[in-house]
């Protein structure tokens, strides 16, 4: 059996030698420590990489639990295929080749858990796109939520960023304002907001 720290140790330097983002430590513990008190059965991730953070889920979810994961890199999903099979989780982590927006919708089941960590301006049209997914009680994390401190800045964002830091601004204040959501954002790292979904009817 392959020792785990030690591929998480290659995949992390495979990702910075490529300069590929991955998740960071603090959102990384956020995320480890809400996969180990939901439990998850069902997660869906949105946005692979290299396969980092989909293992770093398969390794405290329930042993029985399943990932689907989408990537529209046609080079990180080989390289994401590769890990996931060395690390012997190829049977409980689906990998998706296309684009997020277009998959969303043909998904069928529900999910206990969705970590977005993708094209920063869809975060907002992929969650409208699953809520019809989510089991009552499903936390969504998302990832990268204030952008470099752009999105909390009263500074006005360089104009490259600037649909991006607005797209997320208008995400964080969907998940902070729908009643079906309760949602709370961690400034650590670069911004983590974690939101329980509490159904339809509210």
């Amino acid at each position: 059996m392959i020792d785990m720290s030690d591929l998480f140790k290659e995949i992390e330097e495979y990702a910075d030698e490529n300069d590929i983002p991955i998740i960071n430590k603090v959102s990384s513990q956020l995320l480890i420590e809400t996969v180990k008190n939901k439990a998850p059965k069902s997660i869906l991730e949105i946005g692979t990489a290299v396969g980092y953070s989909a293992l770093l889920m398969a390794s405290y979810m329930p042993i029985d639990g399943k990932i689907i994961t989408i990537e529209q890199d046609a080079n990180r999903i080989d390289t994401a295929y590769d890990f996931i099979t060395r690390a012997g989780r190829i049977e409980q982590i689906q990998l998706l080749d296309g684009d997020a927006s277009d998959i969303l919708l043909q998904l069928e089941g529900t999910f206990d858990l969705v970590f977005i960590d993708a094209a920063k301006g869809q975060y907002l049209d992929y969650l409208q796109k699953i809520i019809d997914k989510l089991v009552v009680g499903a936390v969504i994390i998302a990832d990268n939520v204030l952008f470099r401190g752009m999105v909390m800045s009263e500074e006005p964002p360089q104009k490259r960023y600037r649909t991006i830091v607005k797209r997320l601004r208008e995400y964080l204040d969907f998940v902070s304002h729908d009643p079906r959501f309760s949602t709370t954002i961690h400034s650590e790292g670069d911004g983590v907001a974690i939101s329980y979904y509490r159904g339809a009817n509210k």
